[in-house]
């Protein structure tokens, strides 16, 4: 069994873009939506979907934080590693 800690994902510029469930350890690479407990911005709100391909921005300094993109069979956004603190 997994277990998940809350991880807060902040954006360089300092702007909370949601908190996500994440499981292991390492870098964060990948949210899948299902995982993700607070969305404040409604950046990864995926109703209806979000077609693959689709940029998250932040909207504070319009830093690209990631793409929508399938992993595992499964949509996620695949994070660039460059534009989050955590």
């Amino acid at each position: 069994m997994t277990r998940f800690k809350s991880l807060p994902v902040i954006c360089e510029c300092g702007q909370l873009l949601a908190v996500y469930l994440k499981g292991g350890s390492g870098r964060l690479r990948k949210m899948y939506f299902g995982r993700i407990k607070e969305d404040p911005l409604k950046l990864f709100a995926n109703e209806p979907p979000l077609p693959l391909e689709t940029e998250i921005r932040c909207p504070n300094c319009e830093k690209r934080i990631g793409t929508v993109d399938r992993v595992s069979g499964h949509a996620a956004v695949k994070i660039n590693q460059g534009a989050i603190r955590l």
